[in-house]
Order: C-alpha cells, then structure tokens, then sequence
C-alpha cells in the first residue's frame, strides 16, 4: 500500500480519487453558515425572498423591502434571476474574489449574505452531511446555533438591569442559575429534537453529528458574552448532542483585541463556577477555541506573542498558567511567533493537544499556505493536527481537497495520512472510551488486541458488543478501522 500510495501522488486526478475514497475519522472544525454552497442558497433564496439589493447582496422579502429605502439598486427576484444571478455566486463565495483586494473582508461578508436566504440552518447542516457521507467522513461536529433565541434573550434580559463589572461574576452566576431550571432545558432538546428528526425524514439515519454553539468576540457586548458563555456551557453538560463551546469571529477585530483577556477571564470564570456546579455529572465541558489565526499582514507582533497559549490556560498570568482548560485549538497559524514557541509545542505534543487545521480559508484569509504554514512545524513536535473545512462553501473546497493539499504540500505518507485520519475521531467529543491507549495508535486496548482481519472485528463485536454500544467513540473508531481494511483491499 506504501508504494502504491506514492505512484498515486504522482498523478493529481488519480489522487483525488483515492483521497475522496479513503475513510476519513471526522471534520471538527467546520461552520454551518459557511459550508452551504451558493448554488443551494440560491434555489432557497429565490423561493423565499421577493427583492435583491445590488449593493449589499441581501436577499429580501417583501416584508423587509417595505422597510427599506425602496432604493432603484433593490431589484425583484425575476429581475434578479434574470440579469444579476452571476453578481450572488460571486458575492456568496471566494469564487468572486480577485486575489487582489481584502480576502477576509470578502470571506467574512459571505455569512450575513447566506442569512438572508432564509434558508434554514437544518438544510444547511444536512447538505454537510450529505456531502460528508459522499466523501466517507464517519462524524461530524459543527460549529452552529444551539439555543432556541427566545431562551437566549430570556437568559439575556435577567441581567438587563445590571451595569456589567466582572466583579460581580459570582452574582451574575447566581441570578442564571434560578434560570437553570427542566422546563428551560427542554426548550433546548426541543431545538435539537427537531435538528436530529430533520435529518431523519431526510434519510440519514446512521451518521454521527454532534453541535458545537459559539461565543462572539465582536458582536456581543461583555455582558451578553458572560451570559452566553454561562448559557451555552450549562447545555453542553445538560446534553449529549452538545459537545463543546467555541469563540468566533475575527481576532484582529478593534473589540477582540481590546477584550482578549476579558473574554478570556469570562470564560474561565464560567467554565470553572460550571464544573464546580456539576461536580458530579459524567458530562464535562468541551473547549475548542479559535486561537492564532493571525499573521503580520493583520496583527502587530505584539497580539501574537501569546495567543495560542493564553487561550490555552484561559489567561495571561504566566503564574496561573499550570493546567490546560481548552482542549483543541482552531487554526494556530502564528504559532511561530509566539514567545517560547518551542516550550509551547512541547507542551502541546506531551499534553496531546491538538490543532484543527484549515489550509484553505488560512491561504484566502491570511495569505498562509505551503511552506509558510506550521503544518511542519506542529508534524517536527509531534502536535497532532486534523484536517478540518472550516467554511467549505465559503472556499469552494471540501475535506477531500483539504487532504489533497496536505498531502501534495507536505508530502506525507500512507501512514501519516492514515493517522490524520484517525485523529479525527481520536480528538473528537464524542462519548465513551476509545479504541487506543493513551491516543496511541500502536497501542491497542487489551480486549482488541491483534484483530487484524474484518473476520476478527465480526468476532469482536459478538464479544464485546455492549461495550461497543455503550462507548460511541469507540464504535466510530472500529468502523473506521474496518474501513479501512475494506478500503484498502481494493489496492
């Protein structure tokens, strides 16, 4: 298999086959508001929307062009359709982009575009599974609205009163705690209920997909962020299909930069007054922070010096920083100039904490790819890293093209490829123990040991079957396990 992977990367078009064909353990960082191509907003918008403005790219319905300024530049959706069609899929997408002009400002324009499609963010999600399925993904976890928004303004509008002072953190937490109550929780399953069955009457009955809602770095004032960030943590021990809580937006934005070590404070402030409530629950909270995505086109050096790793401990107080709280990392891109840089990729190698890499929207965003990348550096440490889309519509790429770059820009092997693959699952949230010792993959655990043929795993599942069962990330991993022998013997 060693050799024949190598002849195969010789030939793009033959790679692409393989690379689209291989299992793949899971996408963990991947956004449902950006993975929803132009073409299928496209469908949904016209059917749901009345108007298109030429100048902002917002989709209307007659409701909403009632309100506006009734401009000359609002066309109907037959004129629209008609002559202006071409302007949307170059708006909605990096396809429009001239590699001149603000990359990021055009991929970060594309999400309020998407919105106003009014296509829903269930189809968005099952056109991701979908695609996922088609390119043997065993699992998904996406970042995506969790709450219901009238539970989030309740929650919101309990500390309306307050002039906000992280001072008084504590009392905030008291006062959402009286909101902490079964009647509230079952709004959320009820969100979710509805997501799950959604997919369900679409025909996809056995794919793993778990949620990951997110806190706003610029659209949210300090106060509505501590109370997201209280909300948001609290379901995601309150529910299994909530696995973790990330941070959103840009860095380099003026508010992210002046409230870095706020909201840094905020979250560990929550996180830690949560886990001390639910000592005692088996479902913990899951931190998987956008850290480093950063260059010195749009930061100065001085953000950068300490990014990834004050996300990592939720501080700057080098004094404080003694046990890691995040558990993955989105992008680490300025790795390289944070200060010891060398401890800190230590450090990650030893505490196995792994970085979700996304090579197209950091070459669109920031300009980074090839050599440029730290993709080698995080490999030299022994960092482990997982291929992830991140906004695929948005970059018109998809996980098979993220592989493919990965592998033609650094030149990995079969084995490398394949571990990059299993890190997916490995260092996704989903419940249960794992297949490997200590993330592992040499060291097998013990009731598994030397199954090597798909007749063994048949044997394996009739002799451990309820603790397959019971351990979701287990099951996934011997799936992908045996696919990879099925996938394999076709070589």
């Amino acid at each position: 298999m060693i050799k024949k992977f190598e002849e195969i990367k010789k030939n793009t078009p033959e790679l692409i086959t393989f690379l689209k064909a291989i299992p793949k353990g899971a996408d963990l960082h991947t956004h449902s508001l950006g993975a929803s191509y132009s073409e299928f907003i496209y469908e949904d918008a016209i059917k749901n929307n009345d108007y298109y403005d030429l100048r902002t790219n917002i989709f209307l319905t007659q409701e909403e062009y009632n309100k506006s300024d009734k401009s000359r530049e609002i066309v109907t959706i037959e004129d629209f359709k008609n002559n202006h069609s071409e302007k949307m899929f170059n708006a909605y997408s990096m396809r429009g982009w001239d590699g001149i002009h603000n990359g990021a400002k055009h991929f970060f324009n594309t999400f309020l575009c998407a919105l106003s499609s009014k296509r829903t963010e269930n189809q968005m999600i099952l056109e991701m599974v979908k695609r996922s399925i088609n390119q043997n993904v065993k699992h998904l976890e996406i970042i995506s609205e969790c709450i219901p928004e009238d539970l989030e303004n309740l929650f919101i509008n309990s500390l309306k009163d307050f002039k906000f002072d992280l001072k008084n953190a504590e009392t905030y937490c008291k006062i959402l705690d009286t909101l902490d109550t079964e009647e509230n929780y079952l709004k959320v399953k009820e969100f979710l209920d509805e997501s799950e069955n959604f997919l369900k009457e679409n025909g996809i009955l056995d794919f793993s997909v778990r949620y990951i809602p997110f806190l706003c770095r610029t659209s949210s004032s300090l106060k509505d962020f501590f109370v997201e960030a209280y909300l948001l943590m609290l379901y995601c021990i309150k529910d299994y299909r909530i696995v973790g809580v990330n941070i959103v937006e840009p860095e380099d934005d003026i508010f992210s930069r002046e409230n870095f070590e706020n909201h840094l404070e905020i979250i560990r402030f929550v996180y830690r007054y949560l886990s001390d409530k639910y000592l005692n629950s088996s479902k913990k909270i899951n931190l998987t922070l956008h850290a480093g995505e950063l260059n010195l086109t749009r930061s100065p050096l001085e953000d950068m010096n300490d990014r990834i790793c004050s996300t990592i401990f939720l501080t700057r107080n080098k004094h404080e920083q003694k046990f890691p709280a995040t558990k993955r990392i989105g992008h680490g891109v300025s790795i390289p100039w944070e200060d010891n840089a060398d401890e800190l990729l230590k450090f990650m190698s030893t505490n196995k904490i792994p970085v979700e890499i996304c090579l197209s929207s950091n070459d669109i965003i920031l300009g980074i790819k090839g050599e440029e990348h730290p993709f080698s550096l995080y490999q030299k440490y022994n960092v482990p890293m997982i291929i992830c889309t991140d906004d695929e519509a948005v970059s018109r790429s998809n996980i098979t093209l993220e592989y493919l770059k990965a592998v033609k820009n650094y030149n990995l092997t079969y084995e490398e490829l394949k571990n990059l693959s299993r890190n997916g699952l490995e260092y996704s949230f989903l419940e249960g123990e794992g297949l490997f010792i200590d993330k592992n993959y040499n060291d097998i655990r013990e009731e598994f040991k030397n199954t090597v043929s798909l007749h063994d795993w048949k044997q394996k599942f009739i002799d451990y079957r309820e603790l397959i069962l019971k351990n979701e990330k287990l099951k996934k991993q011997i799936e992908l396990e045996i696919s990879f022998i099925l996938f394999e013997q076709k070589y």
